[in-house]
């Protein structure tokens, strides 16, 4: 896989001071009101990232208590930065302190009694604030100008007290380029008709609300340099990230979340976070504040947004939930009448308002009156001052958020010495823990894998996540078992061994229940991400010690798996296995070399130089055979409807359909794959398919996860720029269909599956369809796959393998046309589904088809029910889709 650039450096990069430091805080700095005009949370204001950039840059230059550093570029290319802010001796000696803090992680070995004691005495509270992930929850970033002017000014008790005590990382925006995005559309807006128009493209350049879903993955470059920051440059010891939820309910969720807990995670991690969590929303109460929850929604369990990662690396991970207006714009909502409403959910997950992912605008997507009274206002030890209704804008969003973050900063230097202590015991339990054995250690050997390259890129991503990575010096045995030297170790002594054991472990969801006779209750979100089933790597936990003779070398960068030519002549062959081998397809095809598929899973490669191809061998780990070429082809055998042993390739031209209105995350993440994986790639809008003559300019056509009636209609409210609304229409269907005819490969994925069952006479049918959440549902599984390896779809992957599902479609053969030709690529086994997760009618799917071409003759479809590219995490099933693109190039010319 095209690698991205390690940011280890960059954190150690330039540290800007836009001039010269002033000794004395107060009136060396403009208000953010002066510096930019109006006051933060202003209706219908925003600062834009260029601006907030600028102020931080004007802080650090203005005050000696702020440090400005700039991490690297984002995706689009705009400052990703970090600011340190603390006392000033406590600045000018930044580096002890860093110190201090990575011995209380044990970085380096364990810290000796007499380094422990002057951790305890003199130490900080590194705490970590990342502000809006989600760029359409704008006002973290929009507070963090005047949070910063207060702490770089303020003389109060209550500054100098956090200055003393804490070292303050904040990162003003995870999502610098969804800011500016999100920003410049509603300047663009306000005012307008169109005001409550929402983003019609994602508001990060891939993955949209995605992207606190990549902090184990580490895929897109904010991800790196937040793991960057925590994981091996400062080590906090707390972290919060700062959200927005729906408008209609709670105004603000703090911690501690729901059940159920995850067993991986230390009982102090927990107990921190309710004791932090509720400082805040006693500062709250205390201001007066209406509608603050907590024990609700968010659960415990998963490996998901952010902060909760910080849990398995023995941080007290937080999160906040404030509610949301429309982005700067003002909301309403209907006051509640005297009468008591009824809790939802009993108090717990699910309550009204308390579901993330942004605001809820108007009352309705499009509609600009006023929301209905909440309905939630029973008062509860979790909720005791409900929110009624009334007026709610960015400016309560921002006293919101500043009452809570101050009082995190206040109760972490309350609790300074006392914070320190315990995250030391929980380092120490953890190290001691890990000496007990069972599991001793982790292993990930070299050999056997499918692909070797695959557990490369495995502890890769476990080192990014922090996870110390050794190899074997020598070839050793455990627990009875013999692996070769170069095995990659992972020992349980270390301090990260938690995230380790939980990210290559199968998970199992716990029950939860409200009471014995209720039901139980279904995941809040993803339930596996079991990382070496993802990547089709076997692991190992080892049970027992490790031999004490073994010698283990730290690895501080990853080694390349060894690729080469070996033997004499023009004509190359190589086993397509895993997903890199793409790479080496698509540049090959880019310079010109004559590529084909041969049976079984070769690739076969003319028509260009050895020195090209060794190197593109040693780039991407591949054991190239050189042979001279024959002069005639064997004839192949007469059989019934043979299958060629041989197809040319060519690159194939892709498009990806791309919706408006809030874009498509399933199209973003597919995108950004197919750009890793070096494929040539169109992203087309509705007036190109309505356009038609797609063949023309296209072999396959991409239509990522999207339910049909949206692909086909659109969104058509008046309040939706006209530019934007509608969809690929009937006329679109028609275009997609004639491109089928002439010769092309519609490829759909998920939900959008059911646009070409419903819409062309294709023998398929889908029986997720029509199931209830009670039948079946599935949040996010890891299932276990058979593949038909046989088949060039199956290419690559191994024959039994892995998928992830989230309640997409699952298929069913019925009769066809005998001009058709059905054939199922990769189905799902007959028995034990489930191999890590949680999923309700496992039996329903139990020898039901995962993926499913349909040859039309010319043109062919390909239904993928599971995600073959989910997230950028599901390396085991990449092929499968780029095996679906190189053979739309094998189809009849087009016209």
């Amino acid at each position: 896989m095209k690698r991205h650039l390690r940011h280890a450096g960059l954190l150690s990069a330039t540290l800007l001071i836009a001039g010269a430091i002033v000794s004395g805080a107060s009136g060396s700095l403009q208000s953010p009101e002066q510096f930019l005009g109006f006051k933060v949370g202003a209706d219908n204001k925003l600062v834009r990232w260029d601006k907030v950039v600028e102020y931080m840059k004007l802080a650090a230059a203005g005050s000696d208590r702020v440090r400005y550093r700039e991490l690297g570029k984002t995706s689009s290319g705009n400052p990703f930065i970090a600011l340190e802010i603390s006392a000033p001796d406590t600045l000018k000696n930044l580096d002890r302190y860093k110190q201090m803090e990575r011995k209380l992680y044990f970085q380096g070995g364990a810290p000796s009694d007499s380094e422990r004691d002057e951790i305890f005495r003199q130490g900080k509270v590194v705490l970590l604030i990342t502000c809006s992930i989600h760029a359409t929850e704008i006002g973290a970033t929009q507070m963090s100008v005047e949070l910063v002017h207060r702490l770089a000014t303020e003389d109060s008790p209550e500054v100098k007290k956090i200055l003393d005590n804490v070292i303050f990382v904040l990162v003003p925006s995870l999502n610098p380029d969804g800011e500016i995005l999100v920003t410049d559309w509603f300047n663009k807006n306000v005012g307008t008709p169109y005001e409550a128009s929402p983003i019609p493209y994602l508001y990060h350049p891939y993955v949209g609300h995605d992207n606190n879903r990549d902090m184990y993955m580490f895929t897109q470059k904010e991800s790196e340099y937040t793991a960057q920051l925590l994981w091996h440059d400062w080590f906090p010891s707390v972290w919060l990230d700062e959200h927005q939820q729906g408008s209609n309910g709670a105004r603000i969720f703090v911690m501690p979340a729901t059940d159920p807990i995850n067993v991986n995670v230390h009982p102090l991690i927990y107990r921190w976070n309710g004791i932090l969590g509720q400082s805040q929303a006693a500062a709250l109460e205390a201001a007066g504040k209406e509608g603050i929850i907590y024990n609700a929604t968010y659960t415990n369990f998963w490996e998901g947004a952010m902060a909760w990662s910080g849990w398995w690396h023995n941080q007290i991970g937080l999160l906040t939930e404030v509610a949301s207006a429309r982005i700067a714009a003002p909301i309403d909502q209907q006051r509640a009448g005297s009468g008591r409403g009824a809790p939802a959910d009993g108090g717990g997950r699910g309550a009204p308002g308390a579901a993330g992912g942004g605001p809820v605008e108007g009352g309705g997507r499009f509609n600009l009156n006023p929301l209905p009274p909440p309905t939630d206002i029973n008062p509860r030890t979790e909720y005791p001052r409900p929110w009624m209704g009334g007026h709610w804008t960015l400016r309560d969003i921002v006293d919101y958020e500043m009452i809570a973050t101050m009082a995190l900063l206040e109760t972490a230097a309350d609790r300074r010495e006392t914070i320190v202590r315990q995250i030391y015991e929980v380092n120490r339990a953890t190290i001691e823990d890990g000496k007990k054995s069972n599991p001793s250690a982790i292993l990930v050997p070299i050999e056997p894998q499918h692909d070797a390259r695959e557990a490369v890129h495995l502890v890769d991503r476990l080192h990014m996540g922090g996870v110390d990575v050794y190899r074997a010096g020598a070839a050793f045995e455990a627990d009875g078992k013999k692996y070769g030297a170069g095995t990659f170790v992972m020992p349980m002594t270390q301090v990260f061994a938690r995230y380790a054991k939980d990210m290559l472990e199968k998970q199992t969801y716990p029950e939860v229940r409200r009471a014995p006779s209720a039901p139980p209750e279904a995941p809040y979100d993803v339930t596996a991400w079991s990382l070496g089933m993802l990547l089709g790597v076997d692991t190992v936990f080892v049970k027992d010690a490790l031999p004490a003779s073994l010698k283990l070398t730290p690895v501080a960068s990853f080694p390349a798996v060894p690729g080469g030519v070996d033997g004499s002549g023009t004509r190359f062959t190589f086993d397509d296995k895993g997903p890199d081998t793409a790479i080496a397809i698509n540049r090959l095809l880019k310079d010109g070399a004559h590529v084909s598929f041969e049976a079984p899973s070769r690739v076969a490669v003319t028509g260009v130089p050895r020195s090209k191809i060794d190197q593109i061998a040693k780039d991407l780990g591949l054991s190239v055979k050189a042979a001279a070429e024959p002069r005639t082809a064997n004839p192949e055998p007469r059989t019934l409807n043979p299958e060629p042993r041989t197809r040319n390739l060519r690159a194939p031209r892709v498009a990806m359909y791309q919706p408006w209105t809030g874009g498509n995350m399933d199209e973003g993440w597919t995108r950004w794959v197919l750009e890793q994986y070096e494929f040539n790639l169109t992203s087309i809008h509705n007036d190109d398919i309505r356009g038609g003559k797609l063949r023309q300019k296209f072999d396959a056509i991409i239509l990522a996860d999207q339910n049909p009636r949206d692909i086909v209609d659109g969104f058509d409210a008046p309040a939706i720029r006209p530019e934007y609304r509608g969809g690929i229409g009937e006329a679109g269907v028609d275009n997609l269909k004639q491109f089928i005819a002439d010769g092309g490969t519609l490829i759909t994925m998920g939900n959008a599956c059911d646009l070409a069952i419903d819409r062309l006479p294709i023998p398929v049918r889908d029986l997720k369809r029509g199931l209830s959440r009670d039948q079946h549902f599935a949040p996010g599984a890891i299932l276990r796959l058979e593949v038909d390896t046989a088949s060039p779809f199956g290419y690559g992957v191994a024959p039994e393998t892995y998928g992830f599902y989230i309640n997409s479609p699952f298929f069913t053969l019925v009769e066809g046309f005998a001009s058709q030709k059905t054939t199922v690529i990769a189905r799902y086994p007959n028995t034990n589904v489930l191999a890590s997760g949680w999923l309700k009618g496992e039996e329903l799917m139990a020898g039901r088809a995962a993926v499913v071409s349909i040859d039309m003759s010319p043109g062919r479809v390909v239904l993928f029910g599971l995600r073959p590219q989910h997230r950028a995490q599901t390396h085991t099933t990449f092929p499968l889709l780029f095996n679906a693109l190189y053979l739309s190039t094998t189809q009849n010319p087009e016209p």
